[in-house]
């Protein structure tokens, strides 16, 4: 369906995330495509993301893999460990001074990830596939 190559990159600067949230804007997260594994130090997702590489084609999505590395702890707010429960990211902030990931998402549901030095990877992990409609902000 798509000509555009999948993504793989890499995030090691506060500069670098800015450019990933922006990749990830509006991407899908299901609450049960979302883990902290604490003995490996990552918080790992799989999402959804609107693919605005292809944006003067049709609408598209792809799945991707987000890993985030040396992680400390992960809190949460306003995320349901229902399966079926679906977040529209809207940003991937950092505040450096905390060394501190904040994944904000519409509805006021946030993941704060505190690490210990910048490692995020973002990977394509599917074909893209039509998407219903493109996102629209107000």
């Amino acid at each position: 369906m798509s000509e555009y190559s999948p993504l793989k990159l890499m995030a090691r600067s506060g500069e670098d995330i800015t450019m990933l949230s922006a990749l990830l804007q509006d991407a899908l997260l299901a609450s049960a495509d979302m883990q902290y594994i604490a003995p490996e130090k990552v918080f790992v997702c799989l999402l959804n993301r609107y693919c605005r590489e292809a944006e003067k084609d049709a609408p598209q999505r792809r799945l991707c893999g987000l890993k985030i590395g040396q992680v400390e702890k992960v809190q949460t707010r306003q995320i349901a460990s229902e399966k079926g429960q679906f977040y529209n990211l809207l940003s991937i902030g950092y505040v450096e001074a905390e060394n501190l990931l904040i994944l904000t998402f519409s509805g006021g549901a946030a993941i704060r990830v505190y690490i210990g030095e910048i490692m995020l990877t973002l990977r394509d992990v599917a074909e893209a596939h039509p998407s219903f409609a493109r996102p629209v902000h107000g």
